[in-house]
């Protein structure tokens, strides 16, 4: 699997609706901040990131069967969010590695090669290998510091942070006995939209808040699929105006799942 995060590499040098006004009455505190912890514990004025070209992705792993049909299902959960997905042909700018010796290969790669581009990569690495064992999720980001600028037809806001290439690598230890589904589920939500490492993974999820990204740090008690909560986070996202803070994003998410809740 060496060859497959050479993408890495790669990626390290590649280059909506507005929603409307939230009802404080379907919007819950609890989820809300429970949201703002599964995406980084990021502050409520933050900014959340977000995939900013349509998705390209590569899906590589030993088990051929299974590259497919984790790529199906992730394409499919991106289209549901509403992201913007190439099929066919394309040059990729998200990566979901399945390979033996994760650490030791990710390591190598950050020694022989991100140092030469200065790549945000390199910090999130070393963050992560201090603590993560089963799953790595990091992107490239890009700050618009020479806008203004029009994307799909709205002017951007300076410093508003999006990514250009994203990838998530596991370890293929920890996928044994793992269904597809779920695992699919897990790399979309950690691709697609800012998510904490495994061991910081809150405890005790609010009522209408459990999260597949429980799925390396307690996988007994881990949804079997993407969560009402985790759905409604990435069309939050990707469906509200540029420059949203965290809070509304979550706010918004918190009043679609606790609807869908409900049905």
């Amino acid at each position: 699997m060496k060859h497959s995060l050479a993408v890495l590499a790669a990626l390290a040098t590649a280059i909506s609706i507005p929603a409307a006004a939230e009802d404080a009455s379907q919007v819950d505190d609890a989820v809300v901040n429970w949201g703002l912890a599964l995406a980084g514990n990021v502050l409520p004025d933050g900014k959340l990131h977000k995939l900013r070209y349509p998705m390209c992705l590569l899906v590589a792993a030993e088990d051929q069967a299974l590259a497919k049909t984790v790529a199906e299902r992730v394409v499919d959960n991106a289209e549901q969010a509403g992201v913007a997905v190439k099929r066919g042909r394309c040059a990729p700018n998200t990566l979901i590695a399945v390979t033996d010796d994760a650490v030791g290969q990710l390591r190598e790669m950050r020694n022989n090669y991100l140092q030469f581009y200065g790549s945000h990569y390199l910090q999130q690495l070393d963050e992560m290998f201090e603590t993560e064992t089963a799953s790595f999720a990091f992107h490239e980001p890009m700050q618009l510091w020479m806008g203004p600028e029009v994307f799909q037809g709205q002017r951007e806001v300076i410093g508003q942070p999006d990514v250009f290439g994203a990838a998530v690598v596991i370890e293929q230890a920890a996928t044994e006995g793992l269904d597809p589904v779920r695992l699919a589920d897990y790399a979309t939500l950690r691709l697609l939209a800012p998510t904490i490492n495994a061991s910081k993974m809150p405890q005790d999820a609010p009522a209408g808040a459990t999260t597949i990204l429980t799925l390396f740090s307690d996988r007994d008690s881990a949804p079997n699929m993407m969560t009402e909560f985790d759905r409604a986070y990435l069309r939050s996202l990707y469906a509200m105006p540029r420059g949203s803070t965290a809070k509304a994003v979550m706010a918004h998410a918190s009043k679609i799942a606790l609807a869908d809740e409900g049905k």
